[in-house]
């Protein structure tokens, strides 16, 4: 099978669905159309919209909710990471497929949750299933170096700078190998998925 009917097969043909995640802390489902206005409280936030290119500078109601719709189109998917005890959303984790049989994902975190291993915990079990549920793709993230935190977080969850410089201005193309990764509960893959892919409750 040549590398085009590859592409084309992937982009066309394959959607992009992921199940719902218990882990240590988190429980990681897709945003559903009632959330909208926690997804708008969380991101309206400089130090995310400023980080995050898609975002505009203010996030108001419909862009939260073209957010939650962009799982329609199968190629895109985001996920919230809400806090087990008291089911707080505290970031998104997105996914999104591309061409040349990659998934790339992208993440933030609300304010008042950060520092505190929720990204870690959050993107290293979305990555595994993504591993898990797409063997043939490659999970790919670009970074800024200079962003210390978002950098070595990805390195700590076992993805690798390629050499090549990503498709947004001054960010580094990563891929995941999970012979890099940690394992066990350390990689935040801990807990169960659920494949029915229903909110987590």
């Amino acid at each position: 099978m040549g590398i085009l009917t590859r592409i084309r097969r992937g982009t066309r043909w394959e959607r992009l669905a992921l199940p719902a995640i218990d882990t240590d802390r988190l429980r990681i489902a897709p945003l559903h159309a009632d959330m909208a206005e926690e997804v708008r409280r969380l991101t309206d936030d400089p130090a995310i919209t400023g980080a995050v290119d898609f975002l505009p500078e203010r996030v108001g109601i419909e862009d939260a909710r073209g957010l939650i719709r962009a799982a329609d189109t199968g190629r895109d998917v985001f996920l919230g990471l809400h806090e087990r005890e008291d089911r707080s959303l505290v970031g998104i984790v997105g996914a999104h497929l591309r061409a040349l049989e990659a998934i790339e994902i992208g993440y933030w975190i609300g304010g008042s949750a950060r520092g505190r291993g929720y990204g870690a915990e959050g993107v290293g079990a979305v990555v595994r299933a993504l591993a898990g549920a797409y063997p043939r793709r490659a999970v790919v993230a670009e970074c800024r170096p200079e962003n210390v935190a978002s950098w070595n977080m990805l390195h700590g969850l076992g993805f690798r700078p390629t050499g090549d410089g990503g498709q947004r201005p001054g960010r580094k193309l990563m891929v995941w190998d999970v012979r890099d990764a940690p394992q066990g509960h350390s990689a935040g893959s801990g807990g169960t998925a659920r494949p029915d892919g229903a909110r987590a409750r």
